[in-house]
């Protein structure tokens, strides 16, 4: 037998109990930083808020403030005393850079406005539906493909023709009857045949579906699953390629799987999410009677239901609610066992507009700054405005709180528009970034400065800086802009000392007017192009060109040897991988660990490929190693990160040495305005423009004084 009870009135009154009089001092309490991982109703408790200065007990609701981002956030107080909570709904949008959400805490003054709306509704025993739509979304992010930009560029597995994958989804609660799946894969090959992909879907050993089409790109398909096929917990999903369409090569990759089914609306873990529209519902599965159920069809300004009715049976606890609506709404309900618990940390207090503007802009996650500071000093002694900013500043400011490439772009257009004048010039970021932010592989560092993704001809997407200090959105860069691809304070520690020295202590001698240039030798092109600009290097400098496999020398062993002596400037035209030049591996990560440089370190230039793919998650880039070698290396790199036309490089080269490198008072002012020669809607020039980067300090000065 079941017993009821009325959710009254009362127990919505206790939203607003006081169990004193007064506020804490302003100063008392830290403000917090929320971060929400999955959708649902979040609780703090008294104990929670207390370690961080909070008296729950004796705070009104109009003296608190619960916002995401600009947006202020209703939420709910329950209970008295030391038994004082703090409710509210999170939610989570999740983008490539951030798969969670950032909530802010803050005391606020009397008056301050965060009702959350209390709507009634009915308790009617008749017609109660025990289940409802439910989706089961399935995304496999195992394979980065730089090509598949129009999904996100993670992928799942592949099938290989003749081949095949299989998967598993899972199903909670299943009420019965038949289903619906949509089945997303990105074809990565063609052929002449049509069609030229074939793929035949089971489901539990069921066939599904026959999938035929033609060519590259990606595909959609909705296949029904028959009634009796789908079964509760684990589902078996096979999909095979037979290999019989008579192309030479067949390749799919798995994106994402999405299954529809009637499900139970029954509790797991003492929470339950589902949508409905104008009907009665009975949900079950809860440990205790003390129920919430709140609206979220708008996550933002949710509202709480009153006037349902709990029953319990058998040692669980059910819950009856009706309410008419034309109207899909979007429900969540949660016991005591089913309210998550944000991770609580202190917020960074917000970033002021520096008074006196900037010339240098440096942004550094917080963890990082220290080891900027002698680098600041330093600019600042020079004569520069300098301003530090930390990523959570920016994320507050300009994205909910969130990391994002775009709230980079969104804070320089800022600092350029309002910061007192003149505008800042170069802009340093001091950390690493890379293409799996949200750890798909598992063992990926960490992307700490995120840079901008720009597709290109060659290779599809690929990092770019200098999409980042593009503010007008005419595809040039409007900052000189640099990063030290640091994820370690011992790390920035490294690259500034490096530039601290060079600028400061550069060891004398006649290595200062040296410059080489080296050719690979797979193409006559790489040659004519290093004679063309040997030919622009002002006279005072030695200049000397090492062509590889030329005569009988070992052109290795006499480039590793020339680095040793000194050299000022290298340029290194060819072929060239992530960490390695030339096929013959004239040049590699291991070589630059190994040379014996004696601070005689020079600005390297490579006009070749993926020497700066400094954005892979596993893998150090050749254009990091000559960052982070302690002493050796080069105190700065003009590296790519994808691939590129060495005649559109040419065109890039040629407004570097012959007009700008040697004029100007920074590397930075002089790749800014080598870039602005270039023409962003030539898609060869605009290739060069998004890919070549700078590692290392924009404001660093070169030659401009010699």
């Amino acid at each position: 037998m079941r017993r009821f009870w009325l959710k009254a009135s009362i127990a919505a009154a206790l939203l607003l109990v006081l169990a004193a009089c007064g506020r804490p001092q302003r100063g008392e309490a830290v403000d917090l930083a929320l971060r929400v991982a999955e959708p649902g109703l979040y609780e703090l408790s008294y104990t929670d808020l207390s370690e961080w200065g909070w008296d729950l007990s004796s705070l009104k609701a109009e003296q608190i403030e619960l916002s995401w981002g600009a947006q202020p956030i209703p939420f709910a107080l329950m209970g008295n005393g030391k038994g004082r909570r703090l409710r509210f709904y999170g939610h989570v949008e999740p983008s490539r850079f951030a798969d969670y959400s950032l909530y802010h805490l803050r005391h606020a003054n009397e008056g301050n406005d965060s009702t959350l709306l209390v709507r009634s509704v009915t308790s009617e025993d008749a017609g109660a539906e025990l289940q409802g739509p439910y989706t089961v979304h399935s995304e496999y992010n195992s394979t980065y493909l730089t090509q598949a930009a129009s999904a996100e560029s993670w992928l799942g597995d592949r099938i290989f023709a003749p081949g095949e994958i299989s998967t598993t989804v899972v199903v909670p609660a299943l009420a019965g009857g038949g289903a619906t799946l949509v089945l997303q894969v990105w074809s990565a090959s063609q052929a002449p045949s049509d069609p030229d992909h074939h793929v035949v879907v089971e489901f539990n050993g069921t066939a599904l579906g026959d999938l035929t089409w033609d060519g590259m790109g990606m595909q959609s398909f909705t296949l029904d699953v028959p009634e009796g096929v789908l079964a509760e917990g684990e589902n078996q999903v096979l999909l095979q390629a037979p290999g019989d369409t008579g192309a030479r090569a067949e390749l799919t990759y798995l994106d994402w799987l999405e299954l529809t089914y009637d499900r139970l609306l029954h509790a797991e873990e003492d929470r339950l999410s589902f949508s409905g529209a104008g009907s009665s519902y009975e949900l079950s599965g809860f440990s205790g009677d003390d129920i919430e159920l709140w609206d979220v069809t708008e996550p933002q300004q949710p509202s709480r239901l009153e006037g349902y009715i709990v029953a319990e049976d058998a040692g669980t606890y059910h819950l009856r609610f009706s309410e008419s609506s034309a109207d899909a709404k979007r429900y969540v309900a949660a016991a005591e066992q089913g309210f998550i618990r944000p991770t609580v940390t202190a917020a960074f207090p917000p970033f002021e507009r520096p008074r006196d503007g900037a010339d240098y802009i440096v942004i550094v996650p917080a963890d990082l700054q220290s080891a900027i500071e002698p680098l600041l000093d330093h600019r600042r002694s020079q004569g520069l405005r300098t301003a530090v900013v930390n990523t959570q500043q920016i994320w507050d400011r300009f994205n909910q709180g969130v990391p994002s490439a775009e709230a980079v772009t969104d804070f320089l257009r800022w600092a350029a528009a309002d910061w007192p004048a003149p505008a800042p010039r170069y802009v340093l970021l001091a950390g690493d970034a890379n293409y799996d932010p949200l750890n798909y592989l598992g063992d990926s560092s960490p992307n700490l400065i995120p840079t901008m993704f720009r597709n290109t001809l060659e290779m599809g997407e690929t990092a770019s800086d200098n999409a980042l200090a593009d503010i007008d959105a005419d595809g040039l860069p409007d900052f000189a802009i640099g990063r030290l691809p640091a994820q370690t304070p011992e790390d920035l520690e490294i690259m500034v000392s490096k530039i601290l020295a060079y600028e400061r202590d550069l060891p004398s001698g006649e290595w200062l007017q040296n410059m080489l240039f080296v050719a690979d030798d797979d193409d006559p092109f790489f040659h004519s192009f290093n004679q063309r600009m040997l030919g622009v290097i002002p006279e005072d400098y030695a200049t000397d060109e090492l062509v590889i496999g030329e005569g009988e020398k070992d052109t290795r062993d006499e480039f590793l040897g020339a680095l040793n002596d000194g050299q000022r400037l290298v340029s290194y035209m060819g072929h060239g991988a992530v960490n390695i030049w030339a096929q013959e591996e004239i040049f590699s990560n291991q070589d630059i660990r190994e040379l014996e440089q004696q601070g005689r370190l020079p600005f390297v230039v490579v006009w070749a490929c993926l020497s700066g793919f400094f954005h892979h998650p596993q893998t150090e880039s050749l254009g990091e190693t000559l960052l982070l070698a302690a002493n050796k290396g080069a105190v700065a790199a003009l590296v790519p990160t994808g691939q590129t036309f060495a005649t559109d490089q040419q065109v890039m080269a040629e407004a570097l040495f012959e007009r700008h490198l040697f004029t100007t008072p920074t590397v930075g002012d002089a790749l800014l305005a080598s870039f602005r020669e270039l023409d962003p809607e030539r898609p060869g020039q605009r290739d060069i423009i998004n890919t070549f980067v700078l590692l290392g300090d924009p404001a660093l000065p070169l030659f401009a004084d010699e």
